[in-house]
């Protein structure tokens, strides 16, 4: 098949690639090629920058490939490789200045009135491929900056899954010193920042949590056995946390700023 740059209908009047152009360009199978564009689909990217079409492979068989807008083809290498991504927009912009340069034809010197417009008309192709290609880059700037985010959303999320997947595996009751170990602190500072944050106040040595709280199954009081000080047994209530309070607690705490070890890095 013809490798060279594609002008497409009427209806879309921008330039591209096809999906085995950037099969050639990646070193990608083609195969792999559709199937990255039909996840990019998939996700509700916009149909009209990657019109699905047919050809004829060497054999003579009818085949389904894609015709990519200039736009189609940033946003499917956005998600390659840095390395990758630059082959496809500098195979690009070599094809839209190989077109530009198809379309400017030598004017008749005899007539300078034409000749004239015929330089205007040159004018005025480069200066548009000039601007397309400066939108090309900022494109690309736009989408490597939206990966970047993403990245860090995706790590961030990882974090969050390390640390609940924790939580979740335990079906145990923990102390608030057991939890206050997970973020670096002693019992009583945990329990003065969960005070501050208006989760729980003291009684009569107990902590209990405010009424918003209290029936959402995030504690539970167990009794223990205790024997005072003139010798006369006692019972005394201690509060202990559940699975979905060591849950709510992240939850809160993180809005804070606070996070756990395990999701601080180095």
């Amino acid at each position: 098949m013809n490798n060279e740059l594609m002008q497409f209908s009427e209806a879309r009047q921008q330039y591209g690639m096809t999906s085995l152009q950037i099969a050639e360009v990646t070193g990608k199978n083609h195969a792999h090629i559709m199937r990255d564009i039909r996840n990019l689909l998939g996700k509700g990217v916009n149909e009209s920058n990657f019109g699905l079409v047919e050809y004829k492979d060497r054999k003579g068989e009818v085949r389904p490939m894609y015709e990519l807008t200039a736009k189609g083809c940033l946003i499917l290498a956005s998600g390659y490789d840095p390395v990758l991504r630059e082959k496809i927009v500098d195979k690009l912009e070599e094809y839209q200045q190989k077109e530009r340069a198809n379309i400017i034809s030598l004017p008749n010197f005899e007539d300078p009135a034409e000749a004239a417009m015929a330089w205007a008309k040159e004018y005025k192709a480069k200066k548009m491929l000039a601007i397309e290609n400066k939108e090309l880059r900022i494109e690309q700037a736009r989408l490597e900056s939206e990966n970047v985010q993403l990245a860090a959303e995706n790590q961030e999320l990882k974090h969050d899954r390390n640390y609940l997947d924790l939580i979740m595996r335990s079906k145990a009751l923990l102390t608030v010193s057991q939890i206050a170990q997970d973020y670096g602190m002693s019992a009583r500072a945990m329990n003065k920042t969960l005070a501050d944050m208006g989760i729980q106040y003291s009684n009569n040595g107990q902590w209990i949590l405010y009424a918003r709280y209290k029936d959402c199954g995030y504690v539970s009081s167990r009794s223990i056995d205790i024997v005072r000080s003139n010798g006369m047994p006692d019972v005394v209530l201690h509060t202990e946390w559940t699975q979905a309070g060591r849950r709510f607690l992240y939850e809160e705490l993180k809005k804070r700023g606070i996070i756990p070890m395990l999701e601080r890095t180095c």
